[in-house]
């Protein structure tokens, strides 16, 4: 496996540790009480509106979308700098906190039981991987110009391409669950996104100055064109999910493969050596509490999408 100065192991904590985790909270609650801002916005659109057209004049959405998008993306790359990519989901993941409370105060939906465990279950998820441990200093990171690195780099970006497609075809096929399907397919983006971040801040400063070997702006120019790309697709089809679903189901839901992802590409992509012994076991955690957490939120209330279609059918 490639060497690496890890940032932050459970005793290694370098000056530079608590201001990446303190920028990667503060993204996540950005990105949340943006969500909820949208998802307001959406709310009060009239039946029959298409997602997207009416939105661009909306002053409420477009705040939200500020405050989701760009104002968090530059919390998110400060505190992928300082900290990695690994760690940075599992802390934006605590903003589900404020999503559960704006869900109740700004939205008036409903949390039963179920998706109260959801929520805890998936705060309890992201904190277990935050503190694995997992942390990557990508400026530190010596093999981004290998082959072999670009190529599980590819190979992980088709996976989660696939898996898009599939929810796409899926969504043609199952009206019930489109809001979820919407959810998970705007997860599978922003991981790609999240995953080409690293490699951009990585050889951006040597692209810049000219240092660059053929490898590292091959690098540079893929992820030029995948994150605008995957960031685009992921407001769209989550911006999708909340006219089909409840923003404290579809947010977490999406949320999941995003939390999940980062332990996956750090062994197989980054293939690094685990920091504890114990920051295996704590991610292991962290996945399980993830996906069961998914389960409880997607198996919950039904569907505002399917209220709609049992209303149109005139069923109860």
């Amino acid at each position: 496996m490639a060497s690496l100065n890890i940032r932050c192991g459970w005793l290694d904590v370098v000056s530079d540790y608590w201001p990446g985790v303190f920028a990667a909270l503060l993204s996540g609650l950005l990105n949340n009480l943006g969500v909820l801002l949208q998802k307001k916005a959406i709310n009060e659109l009239p039946e029959g509106r298409k997602v997207g057209r009416h939105l661009l004049r909306n002053s409420l959405w477009l705040l939200g979308f500020t405050l989701n998008i760009p104002v968090t993306a530059v919390f998110a790359f400060i505190a992928v700098y300082l900290i990695g990519p690994t760690l940075v989901p599992g802390l934006q993941g605590s903003g589900l906190i404020a999503l559960a409370i704006g869900s109740l105060t700004m939205l008036h939906e409903h949390i039963g039981t179920r998706e109260v465990l959801g929520i805890l279950l998936m705060v309890a998820g992201t904190f277990a991987l935050a503190f694995s441990g997992l942390s990557i200093s990508v400026s530190e990171y010596g093999d981004l110009e290998s082959m072999g690195f670009m190529t599980r780099a590819v190979v992980f970006t088709g996976l989660f391409l696939l898996g898009s497609l599939f929810c796409h075809l899926l969504r043609r096929t199952d009206s019930a669950f489109r809001g979820v399907l919407y959810a998970v397919d705007s997860g599978f983006m922003f991981v790609i996104s999240n995953f080409w971040m690293s490699p951009f801040i990585g050889v951006f400063p040597r692209v810049l100055s000219g240092t660059f070997a053929i490898a590292e702006f091959v690098l540079f120019a893929l992820s030029v064109v995948i994150l605008p790309l995957t960031t685009y697709l992921g407001i769209f089809t989550m911006q999708k999910s909340l006219e089909f679903g409840q923003a404290s189901n579809v947010r977490p839901i999406q949320q999941a493969p995003i939390q999940i992802a980062p332990i996956f590409y750090y062994l197989s992509i980054f293939m690094l050596e685990p920091p504890e012994p114990i920051s295996l076991p704590l991610g292991a955690l962290g996945v399980s509490l993830t996906l069961l957490s998914t389960f409880l939120l997607s198996r919950g209330r039904m569907s505002l999408g399917q209220r709609r279609q049992q209303a149109a059918e005139g069923r109860p």
